[in-house]
């Protein structure tokens, strides 16, 4: 196989090199923010150690790891805790879902140097609390009102976040019109001819669908994340005219999946990525953000969403090295692993829930999960250390 560096390279061959540039510094950042913007190494990995071809099927977001979670506003502006990034979706069974989250666990327990005795207990109940999700064969959904614990006190910080002071933080006044601000860092100036092309495709986005009681007024190309620096994407300023307040839109172009032409799974077929995406998350997700939709511009498909005041995910920095509260919360989360697992199963190829009940039962299946996501950790912290070295070289 060829070298990590030069399949990284391969992989963002089409990225401008500024933004290349950024993004390979922000993986060598650590051993964890290496894993988050490499996923596509993972899928090459994960197929070819686990020889890996599913017999029951369901639908995976494809890259859960643990900061791949958060919260946001559904459509009936209620803040749900879900997973939240689906850019990496595909048919293909649970397997490459679940340990791809324990593998997460397992790095960001090396890098807050955990006893291995606490860590392989927390692996294995993590698989506990995913099975005994599934076989119980309803899908629940965690919600800010009935939050508890960690959670409670995590939505009760979110409230703080107010959306004027959300969209005055990114906007300044000029010549009595609101516009957004750059910063060369997250927010990058967009040409004029760009920014005409972002303007026509939205203004005719908001002519055609339910959001047509907002008007364009601002655009910049939007950097974020650790995999998706480098994707095309922008952020927009709205007005309401039926509220009266302005809105900001996140549109991220939609690529294909790592997952693609590894997996041996027939797939639906799709007219373009952003639709597959788009499916993928309305089947797994308890509810959608607001303002979630679809749009091409130029000949690129993108993924429309709000970008809200109380959209918001955890990182391991929330956890000032408490191994123990994060143990808790990937508890938690692995029952919304499950809960999407079974909220689209028996969907566009997938298995149903009793044929899921029936894999999580097998006898070695967990066991087995857990040594190929060390293994994979431990593949991980290797290309991490040769990138490393590589950059110093």
């Amino acid at each position: 196989m060829a070298s990590v560096i030069k399949r990284i390279n391969q992989y963002n061959s089409g990225v401008p090199e500024p933004l290349l540039k950024r993004k390979k510094e922000a993986i060598m950042e650590s051993p964890f923010r290496f894993y988050r913007g490499t996923c596509h190494l993972f899928a090459e990995d994960f197929v070819k150690l686990a020889k890996y071809r599913p017999k029951v099927t369901s639908w995976i977001c494809g890259d859960l790891h643990f900061e791949n979670f958060g919260s946001f506003k559904g459509e009936n502006r209620l803040v749900y805790f879900d997973l939240n990034d689906f850019d990496e979706s595909i048919l293909a069974g649970p397997e490459p879902e679940i340990a791809r989250f324990l593998t997460s666990i397992i790095i960001a327990a090396g890098q807050m140097k955990v006893a291995a005795i606490s860590l392989n207990k927390t692996l294995f109940d993590i698989m506990s609390v995913y099975r005994e999700s599934i076989e119980r064969g309803k899908a629940f959904m965690l919600e800010e009102r009935i939050a508890q614990g960690y959670f409670r006190k995590y939505f009760e910080s979110q409230g703080t976040l107010n959306r004027k002071e959300f969209i005055d933080k990114r906007t300044y006044k000029e010549k009595g019109a609101l516009l957004l601000k750059t910063d060369d860092v997250r927010y990058l100036p967009l040409g004029d001819e760009e920014k005409l092309k972002v303007n026509s495709a939205v203004t005719q986005l908001l002519n055609q669908s339910k959001l047509s009681h907002l008007v364009f007024e601002d655009a910049v190309f939007r950097v974020a994340g650790t995999g998706s620096i480098g994707v095309e994407r922008y952020c927009v300023l709205c007005f309401s005219k039926k509220h009266g307040k302005h809105y900001l839109l996140d549109i991220k172009e939609a690529r294909p999946s790592s997952y693609s032409g590894l997996i041996k799974v027939k797939q639906p077929k799709f007219k373009h990525h952003a639709e597959r995406v788009a499916h993928a998350q309305n089947m797994m997700q308890f509810i959608s953000p607001d303002y979630f939709t679809n749009i091409k511009i130029g000949e690129k498909w993108f993924l429309v969403k709000e970008l809200q005041p109380k959209e918001d995910r955890m990182t391991l920095k929330d956890f000032d090295e408490d191994f123990g509260k994060l143990s808790e919360v990937a508890k938690e989360m692995a029952k919304l692993m499950a809960y999407a697992h079974i909220r689209s199963s028996g969907h566009m190829g997938a298995s149903n829930a009793d044929d899921l009940k029936r894999l999580v039962a097998k006898k070695h299946w967990a066991k087995d999960i857990v040594e190929i996501s060390g293994d994979l950790a431990r593949t991980n912290r290797k290309y991490y250390n040769e990138s490393v070295n590589k950059t110093k070289g």
